[in-house]
């Protein structure tokens, strides 16, 4: 099958990588195991041998047929974005298409039935997602991630790895599961608020959230013991739980 650049298709052509993916996935018994962009079947041959209930999300029609035909009723013609997810416990996996890798692991990671995702991924995001306060790729989708799991870079590939080969390095991110307790709605929009413009102070993004004023969001910052000349790349996720508590205290998010 050819690659197909609409759906950011770049086939793992690794076998080295291939067996390192398949062994960090760790399932237990009882657990699904969902593959997300199964594209060639490299991965989904070796899933099929562990034993454990295997879906394959395979958005393009004739990768989608091809497989069924290789692997029967186990591979599903349809989006990772939208596709249901187990209302088990299951582990993902899978070589994300660069277009949609992000949405993807967003809505895998906060589904409250994962127990693990092995994704491929391009190294820009990956290290995103293990990024720290005050790192260059610290932003919303490090404290996002951290919010639900823990990530960890696994390995790291070079475009040779694939067909096509693709124009940047790759990596493989295990996230695993660790929801905070004050995961919500509303600490995900202040989090996307305190980012909006990243490189203006915080306060200057928090003006206007939930209507507040530069007074009110001084006050709340102030209670929250966090400086108010502060960029939000300098805060850590704990630092953003105690501004969302100093908020909800409020009338202004009450």
């Amino acid at each position: 099958m050819r690659p197909k650049k609409q759906w950011g298709q770049n086939f793992l052509r690794n076998r080295g990588a291939v067996e390192k993916i398949i062994a960090a996935i760790e399932p237990q018994p009882d657990d699904v195991i969902v593959e997300i962009g199964p594209g060639e079947g490299v991965l989904t041959e070796k899933l099929v041998t562990l034993g454990n209930e295997l879906t394959a999300i395979e958005i393009d029609p004739g990768l989608s047929s091809s497989l069924q035909q290789r692997f029967g009723n186990i591979v599903v013609n349809a989006d990772a974005l939208t596709a249901p997810l187990p209302s088990r416990p299951f582990r993902a996996v899978g070589n994300l298409p660069y277009n949609v890798g992000t949405p993807i692991l967003r809505r895998v990671v906060a589904d409250p039935n994962v127990r693990r995702a092995v994704f491929m991924l391009q190294k820009e995001v990956a290290d995103r997602l293990v990024a720290k306060p005050g790192d260059e790729a610290y932003g919303f989708l490090s404290l996002y991630t951290q919010l639900y799991a823990r990530a960890r870079i696994l390995m790291t590939l070079e475009p040779r790895s694939f067909f096509p080969p693709p124009k940047v390095r790759s990596a493989v991110v295990v996230l695993d599961p660790d929801r905070k307790p004050f995961a919500s709605a509303e600490m995900i929009e202040l989090l996307s608020t305190s980012f909006r413009m990243r490189r203006k102070k915080l306060i200057n993004n928090l003006i206007g959230f939930r209507e507040l004023t530069r007074n009110e969001a001084m006050e709340a910052m102030g209670r929250a013991n966090i400086d108010e000349g502060v960029r939000a790349e300098a805060l850590s996720l704990e630092e953003f739980a105690r501004l969302h508590s100093t908020l909800g205290a409020g009338s202004t998010m009450s």
